[in-house]
Formats: structure tokens, sequence, C-alpha cells
């Protein structure tokens, strides 16, 4: 093991672990983060872990990539939360015209494909592979009763743990776990994440651009959904080039 493998390991996973409190509906914690800076600062941390072992220029970016997690000097934490609500509700909720962006891996397919009727948001065969995949390596998210496993913010949490747990195992440098690990980090990279997620951050950064345009989010928003999507596809692309 190479310290800069485990680095990487290591802000790979802290980087999931962060989009996955990012893309959940903002409750006041995460609106605080945002404009204490913290969110800016993890956001670069672990982004700079995962570009440590490469050689293309990349970690140069990295200021640039996480610049939308920046505030304003005259923007507080309680009116950042209202802002980034009301755009995560317009992105991701149900208004009267229906749904922007299903935050739902099943329902997104299904609508991106152009599939006939409304898309189901439990008990697809595509949400049951991803809780099967879930349960069979040891864990499942705590709103699983009340939440499709195949949100958004819980395939990230369950990439963080994947990777926790080949971190944990190259700590201990057990190579068979480092394996088994590895490989189920690349077979949900390819089988999920890679298959979705970054169309889903693409039009999630089109569609707070348009909402913006139209006056009906705040800048802040704007910028904060804007990031989100570039950061996300930043730790994907590093994520698919260790599964291919």
């Amino acid at each position: 093991m190479s310290a800069e493998d485990m680095r990487k390991v290591v802000g790979l996973a802290d980087g999931c672990e962060l989009m996955s409190a990012l893309t959940r509906f903002p409750d006041n914690d995460v609106a605080a983060a945002v404009a204490s800076g913290s969110v800016h600062d993890d956001a670069v941390g672990c982004a700079k872990d995962v570009a440590a072992a490469r050689d293309d220029g990349r970690a140069g970016d990295i200021e640039a990539l996480c610049e939308g997690f920046v505030c304003a000097a005259d923007e507080d934490a309680e009116a950042l939360g209202a802002a980034l609500r009301r755009a995560w509700s317009l992105l991701y909720a149900r208004q009267g015209s229906g749904v922007a962006i299903f935050p739902y891996e099943s329902a997104f397919v299904h609508v991106r494909e152009g599939l006939p009727g409304a898309p189901a948001l439990f008990r697809t065969a595509l949400t049951l592979r991803v809780e099967k995949t879930m349960r069979e390596s040891g864990v499942l998210p705590k709103d699983a009763e009340t939440e499709p496993c195949d949100s958004a913010w819980n395939e990230w949490a369950f990439l963080s743990f994947l990777l926790g747990s080949e971190a944990a195992s190259l700590e201990a440098e057990d190579e068979e776990a480092v394996a088994l690990w590895r490989g189920r980090v690349a077979d949900f990279v390819r089988d999920h994440a890679a298959l979705w997620l970054p169309d889903f951050l693409t039009r999630t950064a089109e569609e707070v651009e348009r909402l913006a345009q139209a006056g009906r989010v705040d800048p802040a928003a704007e910028r904060f959904y804007g990031a989100l999507a570039a950061y996300g596809r930043f730790l994907l692309a590093t994520l698919a080039e260790r599964a291919a």
C-alpha cells in the first residue's frame, strides 16, 4: 500500500459522503456549513486527496471547481437555507407541472428513456437491484423504509461506505479484502452510478441555470447547485477510471 493510494481512496470516500449530505433536502446544518465555509474547505480537501496521485494538472483546477460553494459576505445561514430549500424543491420535488428531475435512479432512467406512464418510486426492478446490492454488502440506508434505496444521496452514501471499507482493508494490509471492496466499488459504479448520476448532475446544472434566468431561484442557490454538479462529475470521472 502506498500513501498516495490510501489518500486517494479516503478522499473519494469523504467526497462521496459530502455529496450524499449535499444532495439531500438541505436542512439548517447544511446551510450553516455552507455559510461558514466548511463545505468549501471540505470539498477542496477531498478533491486534493483524490487528485494527489494524478499528474494531469487537474489538481490546479480544484479551487475553481469548488468556488461555487463559497458564500458572499452578506449571505447568512437562515436566508441561504431558505434559498437552497426552494431550489431543491423546484429541482427534485413534485410541482404543479410535475417533477423537473427525479433524484432516483429508476425514475430518472424511466423518464430519460421515454418509457410510458409515470415512473414508480418503490419496488421497481432497478430499485430492488440497488437494494439487493446494498444488502449483500451488509448495509442499508437508515431511511430504507420510507425512501427508495436508489436515491442520489443513498447511492453516494453507499459508495462512501464501500470506499471506506476499501480504505480500512488497505490500512490492515489485507489484500484479499482490498480486492473484494475495490471490486464492489467498481461493480456499483459500472452497474449503477456511472449510468445515471453524470446525466442527473448535468440536468441539475442546466435546470438550476434555467430557473435562475427566470428569476425563480437565488444566485447563491444557482452557484451552489452548479458547484455540486461539477464536483460530483469530478468524483464520478475518477471512479469510472478506477472501474475501467
